[in-house]
């Protein structure tokens, strides 16, 4: 992730600013984001594919309004898994018609306003959720898709979202019946399938495996209900390494099988990629202070004003397995480190604590260490509100500048919505 970040000799920089100089800013704990960075990626990704892929950024990795209004200006669309999502969507600059909705218990709120935003796709997961839309969008004909369950689960995925008979999208057999009832209805713009069978998936063979496996379904369905499926979304979940060790999800195995079966697809039929982690997460740092130095136990314990209340990843949370995070000194991200330490958050529960993955150079009270990955899955997967500690900033750093995304919170944001 260093490597990545362009890390050099000296002080840890992103994009091209010291980090330490943006802590003095904007304050710690706090959030920064290479844009540059993610652009890259996304670049990347869209090359790799020969164009052929839309490019969908998935809002639940990091919905920072900044990050996808940059996004958005290369093209970009969203997927979004709540009226909130969209409402974040839209507001960046993302045209309806750019943006998908997914989610396996959508509420009466999210598909209302997934139909009055016109939104591009409806990913449907149940034929109780078809009845919903229809009782709610009277003349309007919403454009609408089906999630599909895979048979088989992902391999080597961190969370697997299919084949495992669970929440999420429909089995087979019951999207052929639903499909038969749609082409008889009317009622809605029927426009293809959506399969997401895991996340951090590290396996790309078997990552393509499902997505031509989904390429399989909608030729057979087309061809058994007389439907047209013009439009297929493979998804996403591509992992991203934790650490230098490990190597990176392999797209170039992936485009060469995909690409020569996407090529001799039938006239009209787009393809989509819904990548967010993959995007975001390296590109992504979580800066805290030392406020105390102590020995306890015959151990070393650095106590931060951050804790797992703004980055819960790195204690463990969402993850089968807990594994260390990897911090670095800001001063000095390249030094191999001198001392094993335990890093403790200011919540009062023992599991705000984390010891990292490499020693680390001594640090002393007024220090910085930063969090590497942490551009994913960050300050809204964490349990904010907990004892009521203020957020943090989010910063976006794109070309050489740094523009305040999210505003520090204040003590009195925790009576925030609440009623006396």
């Amino acid at each position: 992730m260093l490597r990545l970040l362009g890390a050099g000799d000296g002080p840890l920089r992103l994009g091209g600013l010291e980090i330490s100089e943006l802590a003095s800013e904007f304050g710690t704990p706090l959030y920064l984001h290479d844009g540059d960075l993610c652009l890259r990626r996304l670049t990347a990704l869209r090359e790799t594919f020969d164009g052929r892929v839309r490019i969908l950024f998935a809002l639940k990795a990091n919905p920072l309004a900044a990050l996808v209004s940059l996004l958005r200006g290369k093209g970009a669309g969203a997927e979004v898994a709540s009226a909130g999502e969209l409402r974040i969507a839209l507001a960046a600059g993302v045209p309806p018609e750019d943006i998908h909705f997914a989610g396996p218990g959508k509420s009466l709120t999210d598909l209302r306003a997934a139909l009055e935003a016109g939104i591009g796709t409806l990913d449907l997961e149940s034929p109780d959720e078809y009845e919903a839309l229809l009782d709610l969008s009277g003349p309007r004909r919403p454009r609408i898709a089906l999630r599909i369950d895979p048979e088989s689960a992902l391999a080597r995925a961190g969370l697997r979202m299919g084949g495992t008979g669970g929440k999420f999208g429909i089995a087979k057999e019951a999207a052929r019946s639903l499909l038969e009832r749609i082409s008889k209805d009317d009622r809605v713009e029927l426009r293809g399938l959506h399969v997401y069978a895991g996340t951090q998936c590290a396996d790309a063979a078997a990552w393509t495996t499902l997505a031509l496996d989904l390429l399989e379904t909608a030729a057979r369905l087309e061809a058994e209900t007389d439907c047209s499926l013009p439009d297929l979304n493979l998804g996403g979940g591509f992992s991203f390494p934790r650490d230098e060790g490990e190597a990176e999800f392999d797209l170039d195995l992936v485009a060469a099988r995909l690409l020569p079966v996407l090529e001799r697809a039938p006239p009209g039929r787009r393809f989509f990629l819904e990548p967010g982690r993959w995007l975001t997460a390296p590109a992504g740092l979580y800066v805290c202070r030392v406020l105390a130095r102590k020995e306890s136990g015959g151990r070393t314990w650095l106590l931060l004003d951050g804790g797992l209340h703004h980055f819960a990843a790195a204690a463990g949370f969402g993850a089968v397995l807990r594994r260390p995070p990897e911090v670095v000194s800001v001063e000095r991200p390249l030094d191999p480190g001198e001392e094993r330490v335990l890093l403790g958050g200011p919540l009062c529960t023992p599991m705000d604590a984390c010891e990292p993955a490499h020693p680390l150079p001594r640090l002393e009270r007024g220090d910085l260490c930063a969090f590497l990955g942490a551009g994913a899955y960050g300050l809204t997967f964490s349990p904010v509100r907990f004892l009521g500690h203020p957020g943090p900033a989010e910063v976006l750093v794109a070309g050489g500048k740094a523009r305040l995304a999210r505003r520090r919170g204040r003590p009195e944001d925790a009576l925030g919505d609440q009623c006396l």
